[in-house]
């Protein structure tokens, strides 16, 4: 890296705390700044990562000493913090999705390009060692064209899961859909290179939880060449599971798990040997430990660095939330 970024870290909970991790990891240098409404969580993170204690967000946000912004908070707050942030002239990483709807998504994405300032949704599934080689093949035309893609996750969620706050449509703005069903959007979508969509059917809605918002999304997209998307959200799939397969005119590859609860990651590709013959089929273990965190991270500085656009940015983080804020509304 070429400088030391300073970094403020909004929400020291889960997420927030593995972004404070991976900055201390890639950076000594760098000055961490952590705010929580918790005093205790902030104190405890800033211990862990030998950073800085905020008490006054606002103060932090004008800080000339503040490059950039992670921001890691419920859903319905992402959007004004993200405003305040790039408003101030600092780089911002939101945690997915990119607000509660796309008419908030629109407002992050127009403050990035008004401010110049660079912005990055935290779609970390791109950045799985199994998604990687996939991408990679599918760019070196081992699967030919894209015909269509399957996509399946969720878990099963927990005892009182309907009284937390992703089950509370004010601080999550939606269910499933906006949790998990994001990442699949966005892989699918990367995989199709930001094709325009020509249609859009599904239903996402309560099946099983006592809860206001969708507990199963249902999505099938389709672009304006042909191609497919068919993916499905659930907090109902009692053993953990993520499953991704895109299929070509070449062949197709199967990946599974994430890693830990979800399995191990492995991808299996199936090349085309002869039509009605059994493709040549090759399966890869990837080691347990999730990298992913890291080399999202290296991305935005290398962004910054370069005076790019990183990947997940405002302009495709937008397109996932016009589907997601489409399918609400039907």
């Amino acid at each position: 890296m070429k400088k030391a970024y300073n970094v403020l870290i909004i929400g020291a909970g889960k997420i927030g705390s593995i972004r404070a991790k991976t900055i201390r990891k890639f950076s000594s240098q760098s000055e961490i700044f952590i705010f929580d409404k918790d005093l205790k969580k902030s104190t405890l993170l800033a211990k862990e990562v030998n950073g800085h204690i905020v008490t006054s967000l606002k103060k932090c946000l004008k800080s000339k000493n503040v490059d950039i912004v992670v921001v890691s908070v419920f859903n319905k707050y992402l959007m004004p913090i993200c405003l305040s942030a790039l408003k101030n002239k600092k780089h911002v990483l939101c945690e997915k999705p990119m607000g509660i709807s796309y008419k908030e998504s629109l407002k992050i994405a127009n403050a990035a390009t008004k401010y110049n300032r660079k912005f990055k949704c935290g779609f970390n599934h791109r950045y799985h060692p199994s998604i990687q080689e996939a991408y990679n093949l599918y760019k070196k035309n081992v699967l030919g064209e894209i015909l269509y893609i399957r996509g399946i996750y969720g878990h099963g969620g927990r005892t009182g899961y309907e009284k937390e706050w992703r089950a509370q449509k004010p601080l999550s703005g939606g269910g499933e859909l906006l949790d998990q069903g994001c990442h699949l959007i966005d892989l699918c979508y990367w995989f199709f290179d930001f094709e325009k969509v020509k249609n859009i059917y599904g239903i996402a809605k309560p099946l099983y939880w006592k809860m206001k918002v969708d507990d199963n999304s249902f999505l099938t997209i389709e672009t304006e060449s042909g191609k497919v998307g068919h993916l499905h959200a659930s907090w109902t799939q009692w053993k953990n599971q993520f499953k991704f397969e895109i299929y070509g005119t070449k062949g197709a590859i199967e990946i599974n798990g994430l890693g830990k609860s979800y399995g191990a990651e492995t991808l299996t590709l199936y090349k085309k040997h002869k039509t009605g013959k059994p493709p040549i089929e090759t399966k890869k273990k990837f080691k347990s430990q999730d990298n992913s965190w890291e080399r999202e991270w290296i991305d935005l500085i290398k962004a910054i660095n370069q005076n790019k656009l990183p990947m997940s940015n405002q302009y495709e983080s937008c397109e996932v939330m016009k589907t997601i804020s489409y399918l609400y509304s039907l």
